[in-house]
């Protein structure tokens, strides 16, 4: 993986470099302070001059730290450090152990590799220059003071190695945890952007889009479990590969033995990579070394597989499938939120549906009621032409037919009107039926100012009298039908007592005659070639 692509991990390294610059700043401080404190006692005591310009030295090497620190290059700062300790313990033998010591000990902590094995070979030089002083020509006996060094060889090699192993696998796992966080934080980053997706597709795309770029993936996808639970079909797929994967469709058994036919079985991580045997290379993907599918899950069920592919064969170690694997449950519950979004989208545009073919089937049965009622009025009117209106005059009542103005206007608007003649106030209010007029009530009052009081209690009336108008002429249209339905049993009754034909016609005839009012009427027999076998009866 490229660790450029996850700052964190880059801000790791830089916190390791800023914390040896400060540790190096400490170190030039107290070094100034000490060396101004030397020469001042050394002024005031008149000490050797050596001793002095020594201190002075000291002084001038922890400025110079201070300034090479400042200008960023810290590692010269650790050469620097590591080269005045071994050049004091080249210089005062007496001081020989502590300042090898201080000397490798910087080196472990401050500098990189390359200078830790100088600050070794310099201080070993030194020491082995001073066993030669001691023990001449490596002849004879062993000096007690060469073993002495000796055994201060082998506890300087001890401190320093276990000073750079100590100190390099702190290192190790600081940045190994830190960049376990680095990728959790972008895998978290990820899903917060799908969050605000709420379509299953464009929310996969761009899953598989972000977590190729935001974590270094040669190629990343998204296979869903069907329906049967009998394949993974490819859904989601980075680049150009991708779409050509998509265009064909492309979809692996479950349980077959490529790397997303075993995960969406066993419902386990599975890591392939291109020197396994059995391994099934992507003739599109020739670049893949490595690949890694872990099971995308719904609750305890396997619907699918993230599959991620790199060009580095050790890319996937335990914290990148710690991460991919927190990114494929957060895949899980946002795939279940769209697929829950879209099925509460399907029921409410089918309740929408519901909704608007009920409103018109009520508009239709409401416009078939008009119809019906329109048409009910008219043919009562049209057969009660004495039953048109009653007017009110002279405290009695008398029938009229005759429409006001009012009246007209009132029934073409379908609201009250009310009109102001010779100080009186005539208010006509329609009587409605739904949105059929069936007639018009006008009162006539003294007070023009109560005219809205009219108004509203002859609404009242009106809306009560029309539905029990449209009762009545119900009950009557019954009864009506009653009555004619009686007759028509009256006359098929007397059809039981009848034998002959030319009886059944007369009765026909006769009962039709007076049940209608007709002042003729006639009967005719006939086959189906048209021919008369019967006698008209009148």
């Amino acid at each position: 993986m490229n660790l450029k692509r996850l700052s964190p991990l880059v801000a790791q390294s830089d916190l390791f470099i800023r914390l040896h610059a400060r540790f190096i700043r400490a170190l030039a401080v107290v070094g100034m302070a000490l060396s101004i404190a030397g020469i001042l006692i050394q002024v005031l005591r008149r000490g050797e001059a050596a001793l002095t310009l020594t201190i002075a030295a000291f002084l001038g090497v922890s400025i110079l730290l201070w300034l090479v620190v400042e200008r960023g290059q810290t590692q010269v700062a650790a050469a620097l450090i590591v080269a005045t300790f071994a050049l004091t313990a080249a210089a005062a033998p007496q001081a020989f152990l502590p300042m090898s010591a201080l000397a490798l000990i910087s080196g472990a902590a401050l500098g990189n590799r390359l200078t830790f094995i100088i600050a070794n070979v310099v201080v070993y030089a030194v020491g082995l220059i001073g066993i030669a002083q001691i023990w001449p020509g490596f002849s004879g006996a062993m000096p007690a003071e060469a073993e002495q060094r000796l055994v201060q060889f082998l506890a300087l090699g001890v401190v320093g190695l276990a000073t750079r192993y100590f100190i390099e696998e702190t290192e190790r796992a600081a940045l190994q945890a830190r960049r376990g966080t680095a990728l959790l934080q972008a895998v978290a980053e990820i899903s917060r952007g799908l969050g605000s997706i709420l379509d299953l597709e464009p929310m996969l795309a761009a899953a598989v889009e972000q977590v190729r770029d935001r974590l270094a993936f040669y190629h990343v996808q998204v296979f869903l479990v069907n329906e049967a639970g009998s394949h993974a079909e490819l859904v989601a797929s980075t680049g150009e590969v991708g779409q050509q994967l998509l265009a064909r469709q492309h979809r692996l058994a479950v349980g077959s033995a490529s790397v997303i036919g075993r995960v969406t079985l066993l419902g386990q991580p599975v890591i392939a990579r291109d020197t396994d045997p059995g391994y099934l290379p992507n003739d599109l993907l020739p670049d893949t070394r490595a690949e890694l599918a872990v099971p995308i899950l719904d609750g305890d069920r396997i619907i699918g597989a993230l599959d991620v592919q790199s060009r580095y064969r050790e890319a996937f170690d335990a914290e990148r499938v710690q991460a991919l694997q927190v990114m494929a449950n957060l895949l899980g519950t946002s795939i279940r939120n769209a697929r829950l979004f879209a099925a509460q989208e399907q029921n409410t545009a089918e309740t929408r549906r519901l909704y608007l073919e009920a409103e018109q089937n009520l508009r239709e049965i409401q416009r078939l009621n008009q119809q019906l009622t329109r048409a009910g009025w008219e043919a009562y009117l049209r057969s009660r032409r004495t039953v048109t209106g009653v007017t009110l005059g002279a405290d009695q009542p008398a029938a009229e037919g005759e429409w006001s103005a009012a009246q007209i206007e009132a029934g073409r608007r379908r609201q009250p009107v009310t009109v102001v003649q010779d100080g009186r106030a005539v208010t006509a209010v329609p009587m409605l039926l739904g949105e059929e007029v069936i007639g018009v009530i006008e009162i006539e009052t003294e007070d023009p100012s109560q005219a809205a009081n009219v108004v509203e209690t002859v609404e009242a009336v009106a809306q009560r009298l029309s539905l029990s108008l449209d009762k009545a002429r119900l009950f009557e249209e019954s009864q009506e039908a009653a009555a004619y339905e009686q007759r028509i049993n009256d006359i098929v009754a007397r059809y039981q007592t009848i034998t002959r034909v030319d009886d059944l016609l007369r009765v026909t005839l006769t009962e039709l005659s007076q049940s209608l009012g007709a002042a003729r009427g006639a009967i005719r027999l006939s086959v189906a070639d048209g021919q008369n076998i019967g006698e008209a009866v009148r």
